[in-house]
C-alpha cells in the first residue's frame, strides 16, 4: 500500500507541475498589451527539473548514488546553480529516491524559495513540491509519533502480561494449599 500511495503522490506532482508548466507558457507566449516583444530566457520553465525528477526516478540506487555525488561536485564549483540545487532538492525530496531525506529537501528547497530567484513556473513548481514535502514529513512525524505510542502500549501491555502471570502464579499456589488443607482435614487423625 505504501507504494501505491507513493506512486499515486508522484502521478499527482507531476501532473499539477505539467499543468503549472502549460498554465506558464500561455502566459508568458502571450504578447504584452504595451507591444514589447518578450525574449525567451533559458531555463525559465520546470521543464527540466521535471525531466530530470522522471530520469532520476528510473534510475537504480548505485545510479542515484552517482547522480547526488555529481550534483554535490558540481555545487561545490558553484554554489550557486539553479538546476543543481533544484536536483539535489529532488535527490532528497522524491518519493521514488532511495536516498530520500525529506527534512533536508525541505531546508534546501525553503532556501531556494527565500531567496527569491526562481521564475514563475519553477516557482510553480517549487511551491508544489515544498507543500509534498511538508505533508510528507508531517506524515512521517505522525507516523513516528504513533511507532513510538505503540511501543509503548506493547511496553505497558507486557508489564501487565508479567503481572498477570505472577497473579495467576499465586492463584495457583492459593489453590495448591486450599488442596492440601482440604486433604489434611479429610485425612483420620491417627491418637
Amino acid at each position: 500500500m505504501h507504494i501505491s500511495i507513493s506512486m499515486k503522490i508522484k502521478a499527482l506532482l507531476l501532473s499539477f507541475c505539467l499543468c503549472m508548466l502549460c498554465i506558464a507558457c500561455v502566459n508568458s507566449a502571450q504578447k504584452p498589451s504595451n507591444g514589447v516583444k518578450l525574449i525567451p530566457v533559458k531555463n525559465s520553465d520546470a521543464s527540466e527539473f521535471l525531466n530530470f525528477a522522471e530520469t532520476f526516478s528510473d534510475l537504480p540506487l548505485e545510479a542515484q548514488k552517482k547522480e547526488l555525488a555529481a550534483t554535490n561536485q558540481s555545487l561545490t564549483l558553484n554554489p550557486n546553480d539553479l538546476n543543481n540545487r533544484m536536483k539535489l532538492v529532488m535527490i532528497y525530496g522524491l518519493p521514488s529516491s532511495n536516498l530520500a531525506d525529506s527534512p533536508k529537501a525541505q531546508n534546501l528547497l525553503q532556501q531556494l524559495l527565500q531567496e527569491n530567484i526562481l521564475a514563475n513556473a519553477q516557482l510553480a513548481f517549487a511551491h508544489v513540491m515544498f507543500d509534498y514535502l511538508v505533508a510528507s514529513n508531517k506524515v512521517s512525524k505522525n507516523n513516528h509519533d504513533d511507532q513510538k505510542r505503540v511501543e509503548l502500549l506493547q511496553q505497558k501491555n507486557e508489564a501487565l502480561q508479567l503481572k498477570l502471570e505472577a497473579a495467576q502464579q499465586k492463584l495457583d499456589e492459593l489453590k495448591n494449599i486450599e488442596k492440601s488443607m482440604g486433604k489434611r482435614e479429610l485425612t483420620p487423625k491417627n491418637n
